[in-house]
């Protein structure tokens, strides 16, 4: 099955492995079409307060939030398994706990939100420092590191297990600017490591690989990286390293 949009068609491919990348994202076009009324009945359902509208009205529009937050339980709910689906009564089982776990899902979704947008409030006026100089670069590229994973449509764009690490992600960076500040010279010999990675990063997005498997591993990775070195108390992902990072980027250059 392909994704078309707003359809899905039956295709042929030559190659195996477009074709088990193509699958599942028409497996779960299908599902999103079948799943149409719930989806417009969950939106309208979701307790949003006040104050998280406004939050979120930093980043995005607030009418934006409530289908935000339904495409993220979408993520959750739709995460795995869809290569599996190959016929009518395996699709019929998965459309039918999908529409009973929905709801439940965008539920906790939002108050994933409630913490996230908290801590981006928290952690904005911290980026606003006044070191100067070289220094400054700390705090830069903490911005840039935020811009990544805070920007419009990160609550429906970003994977559901990516997404739920988000308080931790930001919890560190919190802690990193506090540390930054204490010791520029420190926090910047660590940040040097990084670069490679975001180098590699980059490289693959303007080849167009951002949704292939491989640079979503690496882009992930980086994160936990991150954490291991700036705030390794909160604890990041087991077997996370540079050497592993690299050979993310081995795979990539594969991939391109």
């Amino acid at each position: 099955l392909k994704d078309e949009g707003d359809s899905v068609a039956l295709r042929i491919f030559a190659d195996r492995q477009q074709a088990e990348e193509a699958h599942p994202l028409g497996v779960r076009r299908l599902l999103e079409i079948g799943l149409g009324e719930k989806i417009k009945q969950a939106r309208k359902q979701l307790p949003v307060a006040a104050k998280t509208g406004l939050l979120y009205a930093s980043i995005e529009t607030q009418e934006r939030l409530r289908g935000d937050l339904v495409d993220a339980a979408l993520n959750a709910v739709l995460a795995d398994g869809l290569s599996d689906i190959r016929d009518a009564a395996a699709f019929e089982q998965r459309r039918e706990h999908a529409a009973k776990t929905l709801f439940g899902e965008a539920m906790q979704r939002l108050k994933l939100a409630e913490t996230i947008l908290a801590l981006v409030a928290e952690l904005k006026p911290m980026l606003e420092a006044p070191l100067m100089g070289w220094a400054r670069g700390n705090l830069d590229d903490m911005e840039a590191q935020l811009v990544g994973l805070i920007h419009p449509g990160f609550l429906r764009d970003t994977p559901a297990d990516a997404l739920a690490q988000y308080p931790r992600y930001l919890k560190a960076m919190i802690l990193r600017t506090e540390r930054a500040k204490r010791d520029p010279p420190r926090d910047q010999a660590r940040m040097l490591e990084l670069h490679p990675f975001l180098e590699a990063l980059q490289v693959g997005e303007q080849q167009g690989l951002r949704e292939r498997p491989q640079w979503q591993a690496l882009r992930w990775d980086l994160e936990e990286l991150r954490v291991s070195l700036f705030a390794q108390e909160l604890g990041a992902r087991t077997g996370v390293s540079a050497k592993k990072l690299a050979q993310r980027v081995t795979a990539l250059r594969q991939a391109s």
